[in-house]
């Protein structure tokens, strides 16, 4: 197990002592301030055990503050950027060009259109970066579509 040991400069003990002041007690924020000001080695570091108890966190949580200020520093505190979930950016168009696809024939001989080809052609036609199989599904349940072959009425 890797020890993460804290040596806070005066700057950033005074910049979370004044934090801690702010946040209000169920804070998660105020948490990981307490944590890092309980671990500085300069004042006093604390076991993680005992660290834990006294702020009714794990040690787990203890250990993973520490180990993310060593590694980030005071950007710890910073909201991280999120990522867009893919089903976001599937738009009118690309149910569009998906249907389209269902109206062409399967490629290679194949007798009906499977859902990884069809992913994959939405790929190889630049219309979606990347598209999971089971979007491709939702996608065509959305829209009442199927794989099977067209079925005559009469």
């Amino acid at each position: 197990m890797i020890v993460y040991r804290l040596f806070l400069t005066a700057e950033e003990r005074q910049t979370l002592a004044g934090w801690q002041k702010k946040y209000k007690s169920h804070s998660p924020k105020l948490q990981r301030i307490q944590i890092l000001l309980n671990s500085d080695e300069q004042a006093g570091r604390r076991p993680a055990s005992e660290l834990a108890a006294v702020l009714g966190v794990s040690t787990k949580t203890v250990e993973r503050v520490r180990r993310q200020f060593c590694e980030e520093g005071m950007a710890l505190f910073e909201p991280k950027i999120r990522k867009t979930r893919s089903d976001k950016k599937i738009d009118g168009r690309v149910e569009a060009h998906l249907t389209a696809l269902l109206c062409q024939s399967p490629p290679d001989g194949q007798p009906r259109w499977q859902l990884r080809l069809l992913a994959e052609r939405l790929v190889e036609l630049a219309v979606v970066e990347h598209i999971s199989t089971t979007m491709v599904a939702r996608l065509l349940k959305k829209t009442s579509s199927s794989l099977s072959t067209a079925r005559s009425s009469g």
